[in-house]
Formats: structure tokens, C-alpha cells, sequence
């Protein structure tokens, strides 16, 4: 008897620490509360495997211990690739530099932001969070710049529903429009430096509570019917999703996190009151598979509780001008 309910507290135990650790395993990473709970793996694989170093200490709970060493060891192996480090290409003329700052409901400080702008000078920028109200009071602060501005929203709307796109004087003569083919508005560019390739800003819907959650597969849906195109687009904002999440892999597509190879797919993006080491990464910039990331870096945004990404790629010759 006093086998069989150590058998069972040790597979109790293995099972917990899987559906914490492992949800994707068994496909239920897409539904509510869990979806929140995968976007954590590196942390909670970390605190499954201390777990199972303090059990190990007593024989008696050796079993246990070793259930949860496997599970922890299976979620570490899982991350362990983001933070793999590969030499990136050497920057040249072409890069194209792109920047994606959550403002947090339009209250970032557009002065601090502006000089990150005046800074990098990228080609293009994404501004999740960013509505009219935003877009007029940090315009007047990159306008000497060159930089063009487009919104997602009508005048009167909340920041919070809204996307601002920004585009440099290099960035040429490109066109954008918006649309509502996700729960909230978006915005999508072509022509100048894109050529063929689209550049799509977008703010997925957050998974909070089961209503939401839907909409946040529904978004990401949207997202895997774009990576898909002949011409691979590059997509930037905040997904609300890491890569932990299988429904935000499926929607990778014939794209990739431009933070690949760079060793810091783990560096966390929101939020930014926490240590880069105790957050997650949501904000993304996808690109095009075949794309060389020449430039990585993840900046503290002054007022926003997210971290911006800057990213500087080589696109494929394919939708070149």
C-alpha cells in the first residue's frame, strides 16, 4: 500500500509539474487560464527543477524528485534554443532598421521617445498602444527627423485601440492602409524600401479571461494567413504571446523572430518594472525566414511597462524595389 501511494504522489506530481510546464504537449496551451500560465515556461521549468533539487535530499521523495527533474529538464531543453547565440551578419547600407515600442496606452514619454528616434534613426516604427491623441503630441518631436505618421484609429478613440506607424525619408514612397481584419485595427505598408514585402503593425488581442482568449487565437489566426504569402511580410507589435505559445509558433509561417540566433529570445520584454531576466518577451518582429538579423537590441521605453525592440534585418532579394 505504502508503494502505491508513493506511485501515486509521484505521478500526481510529474502530472502537475507537466501541465505547468508542458501544456503544449497536450494541446490545451490555447485555453484560458492556461494560455497565461505557458507565457512563463523558462520561469516555472526553473522552479520545477529546484523543486525537484530539494526533494531529491530525502530518499523518500527521490520519485517525485525525479518525476519533476524530467519535466523540468524537457521545459529547459524547450528554451534553452532562444538563447542560443550565432554570429549575426555584418550590418551593410540595406538593412532595413525597425523599431516596436508598446507606448502603454499612449502614456510612454514622447520626449524620451523621440530622442531613442533621433538616436536610431530606424526606417520604420511600430507603436502598439499609439492612437491620434499620441501620434500629435510626439510628431512635432520627430517631424525635423523626416519621419511620416500614420494612425489606426479615427481622432476621439482610446491610445489604448489603437497603432501608429511611423516611416523615415529613407523608407521612400510607401503606401499604407488600414484595416480590421483583427479585433482591433491594424496597419499595413508596401512599396518604397519594401518593394513587394508588406510591413504590418499590429496588437493582438491580450488572452485575459475566455472571451479574450478566443479573440487572441482569432488575431493570431490572422497573423498565420499573412506569414504565409508568397512574399514573406515582416510583422511588428506586441503579440501578447511568447514563443512558449504553440498557437503564436503556428502563426510564424514562412517568418521567424527576428531575435533568433541573437541569444536573447529570452529577454524579457513586459514588463518593464521587472528585471530582463524575470520578464517575457512579447513585443516581436517577424521576418522573413530567409532574412539575415544583422542588429538585436531590447531598449527600456521611459513611462511604458513594455521594452522596445530594435531590430536591423537584410531582407532576401525578393521584394527589393
Amino acid at each position: 500500500m505504502a508503494r502505491l501511494r508513493s506511485a501515486l504522489a509521484t505521478a500526481a506530481a510529474g502530472a502537475a509539474a507537466a501541465a505547468v510546464v508542458l501544456p503544449d504537449t497536450a494541446r490545451v496551451d490555447h485555453l484560458f487560464p492556461v494560455v497565461d500560465v505557458v507565457a512563463w515556461r523558462p520561469h516555472s521549468a526553473l522552479a520545477t527543477g529546484l523543486g525537484a533539487a530539494l526533494l531529491a535530499r530525502r530518499r523518500r521523495t527521490r520519485p517525485a524528485a525525479a518525476a519533476l527533474g524530467a519535466v523540468a529538464v524537457a521545459g529547459l531543453a524547450i528554451v534553452a534554443r532562444r538563447a542560443v547565440t550565432r554570429p549575426l551578419a555584418s550590418p551593410g547600407p540595406d538593412d532595413l532598421t525597425i523599431l516596436s515600442a508598446n507606448v502603454l496606452l499612449g502614456r510612454a514619454d514622447t520626449g524620451a521617445l523621440a530622442t531613442l528616434l533621433e538616436r536610431e534613426m530606424p526606417d520604420l516604427v511600430a507603436l502598439p498602444e499609439s492612437g491620434q491623441d499620441y501620434r500629435d503630441k510626439l510628431l512635432p518631436l520627430v517631424t525635423s527627423l523626416g519621419y511620416r505618421s500614420w494612425v489606426s484609429t479615427p481622432p476621439g478613440r482610446n491610445d489604448g485601440h489603437g497603432v501608429t506607424l511611423l516611416a523615415s525619408e529613407r523608407a521612400g514612397d510607401i503606401a499604407v492602409t488600414t484595416s480590421t481584419e483583427m479585433r482591433e485595427r491594424h496597419l499595413e505598408a508596401t512599396g518604397g524600401i519594401l518593394g513587394e514585402r508588406s510591413f504590418v503593425v499590429v496588437h493582438p488581442e491580450a488572452p485575459i479571461g475566455p472571451v479574450r482568449t478566443e479573440r487572441w487565437r482569432s488575431d493570431l489566426a490572422q497573423v498565420a494567413r499573412w506569414t504565409r504569402s508568397p512574399v514573406a511580410p515582416i510583422v511588428a507589435g506586441d503579440f501578447n504571446a511568447t514563443l512558449d505559445h504553440s498557437r503564436f509558433r503556428a502563426a510564424l509561417g514562412g517568418c521567424r523572430s527576428a531575435a533568433e540566433g541573437t541569444g536573447q529570445g529570452l529577454v524579457g520584454t513586459f514588463p518593464s518594472t521587472r528585471p530582463r531576466w524575470l520578464g517575457i518577451q512579447i513585443d516581436h518582429v517577424l521576418v522573413p525566414a530567409d532574412a539575415a538579423t544583422t542588429r538585436f537590441e531590447i531598449l527600456d521605453v521611459e513611462g511604458s511597462d513594455h521594452r522596445a525592440v530594435l531590430v536591423s534585418v537584410r531582407l532576401p532579394r525578393p521584394g527589393r524595389p
